[in-house]
């Protein structure tokens, strides 16, 4: 069974719901804005470019942006394939041993990289529920 996504469309629909969600919750929220970190995420299978950005305010002087192909300089790029990435926001995978295996691949700072790993848990169950609401049961694990 295929866990990735069909298209970059789908994948951007997905996330642009669960940001919406995601930034409704505060305590994840004032976690993510006190690291000031923007993170891209570079997918695979199908090509998208995700940056989340705690840095610099938003249009609305809000912090915490998501945007696809941004020209934002990260600290941090994660690189996988969206099955993967599918995995981890529901707290299914083992980041240490997705690193090991070459599954996930991080430029920038480790450390930083895995201590926003604490701050986000709390909407792990957050992304299953999205994925049901937009009818893509076949996604969640």
């Amino acid at each position: 069974m295929m866990t990735g996504f069909e298209s970059k469309e789908q994948f951007e629909k997905v996330f642009n719901k669960f940001w919406e969600k995601a930034t409704q919750n505060p305590e994840v929220m004032e976690k993510l804005t006190k690291a000031k970190i923007i993170v891209r995420f570079d997918i695979e299978e199908p090509e998208v470019h995700m940056t989340i950005n705690f840095r610099d305010p938003g249009p609305n002087g809000e912090i915490g942006t998501l945007s696809f192909d941004s020209d934002v300089t990260p600290e941090i790029i994660v690189w996988s394939k969206s099955e993967t990435t599918n995995k981890f926001w529901q707290g299914k995978l083992n980041t240490t041993v997705a690193l090991a295996r070459g599954q996930v691949k991080l430029n920038g700072s480790v450390a930083k990289a895995l201590g926003l790993l604490s701050k986000i848990k709390p909407l792990y169950a957050v992304y299953p529920e999205v994925l049901k609401e937009l009818e893509l049961d076949g996604l969640v694990l």
